[in-house]
């Protein structure tokens, strides 16, 4: 029974069980305040008894979570033993962190697409068309160069638009409508260059790539900023959360209350912003910008976005990306140093490979490491695996064994040999 207190409606009393008797306990609630300071002391006290796990993870340190830095070791480490005079110069370092400037924003803005779940194949045709833009407003209309800029990335707000549209309101698949539009931005950038190359010569315009500070150009600048704006609204913000909700399973987080199809679009939007400001970038950079001047940033950003997504976190991260895509290029740099592919076909050959790797290195983490199985362990290779018949796990070895197996009670899923020959009646 429990007793109300009849001024202010209270519980008073409560019938409670103690010890196998019913006693009445006066009932009062209490909030109970939380002393952090002492918390964090008993938290922190050092005992050779104390079992619980640190924070710190070591197989965090494993290759399949960081591969990328153990890439980067032996690159600079054999690099500097292979060609120490060239390799070992700060210049080197410098040139294609500036170079690899323009395909690391554009690899930063593909990732917000891939979180929510959709393509964005159109981050070419954006390129050629916003560079091909530009250099026309600059130099055949004769437009200032704000104007010019501004023009350039209105491209890629409207391939946003537009690509949103078909894929949340037409229901197009993004692989499809994006490709598609991949094809209409590069005939478009053709048409207006007339089928040439547009030689701009503004320096005001010019300047926006020029050298900001220690030899770094303005384009590093540019993509430390976005890297810091990009990597704090996915790692810390309701935006970023809701949108990895959105890439992970759209119909959930629908019912979850998440408005999935404005994400879509915004990330949508930003992917072809990014492309934009690369396509600006590309024209400030080079005196000549013809129509395929995009093409060349798609698989390198998809390389990028995908290898950096299978380190740190098993997701589309920011880190992940940047490291990807210098540590591609440091590759690529100290090969070509070394006198190996300077034709052009080294770049495409590791990029490539990059994502082919990834993209079997996400498939085979998910089969193994999610709890399918690990090959490498006896009891989860049998007779059925490569391993286990190169290796002869699971076969009967003794007599015994060999006359069990030919029994109806035999269990060949068995790994750990258990199966014993059942008693006798």
């Amino acid at each position: 029974m429990t007793e109300i207190d009849p001024h202010t409606r209270e519980v008073a009393k409560k019938l409670t069980l103690e010890k196998g008797r019913l006693r009445r306990r006066k009932f009062r609630v209490r909030a109970k305040r939380i002393d952090w300071l002492d918390k964090r002391r008993r938290d922190s006290r050092q005992s050779r008894f104390d079992v619980r796990r640190s924070p710190f993870r070591w197989r965090m340190l494993h290759p399949r979570n960081i591969s990328v830095i153990y890439l980067a070791l032996i690159i600079v480490i054999g690099f500097a033993i292979w060609i120490p005079d060239t390799w070992l110069v700060w210049g080197t370092h410098r040139f294609y962190l500036n170079n690899e400037a323009v395909r690391a924003i554009v690899a930063l803005g593909l990732i917000i697409p891939l979180s929510a779940g959709v393509f964005d194949l159109s981050i070419g045709g954006v390129i050629s068309a916003s560079a091909v833009t530009t250099s026309w407003a600059l130099t055949i209309m004769d437009w200032p160069w704000p104007t010019a800029v501004a023009l350039g990335l209105s491209i890629g707000l409207a391939t946003g638009c537009i690509n949103g549209f078909l894929i949340v309101k037409v229901r197009i698949d993004s692989f499809i409508a994006t490709l598609g539009m991949t094809s209409v931005l590069g005939a478009y950038a053709l048409w207006l260059a007339s089928g040439r190359s547009i030689i701009n010569g503004n320096d005001g315009f010019k300047a926006i790539t020029g050298v900001a500070q220690w030899g770094f150009k303005w384009t590093f600048v540019y993509l430390v900023v976005l890297s810091v704006v990009v990597w704090f609204v996915l790692e810390h913000t309701a935006l970023g959360r809701y949108l990895f909700a959105t890439g992970g399973d759209r119909e959930a987080a629908r019912l979850a209350g998440v408005q999935v199809d404005r994400y879509v679009v915004g990330s949508l939007l930003a992917s072809s912003f990014a492309a934009a400001l690369g396509g600006v970038l590309f024209a400030s950079n080079f005196s000549s910008v013809n129509s395929s001047a995009g093409p060349p940033y798609l698989l390198p950003a998809f390389a990028a976005a995908f290898f950096g997504s299978t380190q740190f976190k098993g997701r589309f991260n920011v880190v992940g990306t940047l490291l990807a895509v210098f540590v591609m290029a440091a590759g690529v740099k100290g090969f070509q140093l070394a006198g190996w592919g300077n034709e052009g076909w080294l770049d495409d050959l590791f990029f490539g490979l990059a994502l082919v790797v990834a993209v079997g290195l996400s498939t085979y983490r998910k089969k193994v490491y999610g709890g399918e199985r690990r090959w490498w362990r006896r009891t989860e290779s049998g007779p059925d695996r490569l391993l286990g018949r190169l290796l002869g796990w699971g076969r009967p070895r003794t007599a015994q064994s060999r006359q069990n197996a030919e029994e109806w009670w035999f269990d060949p899923a068995d790994r750990e040999g258990h199966h014993l020959k059942p008693p006798k009646d």
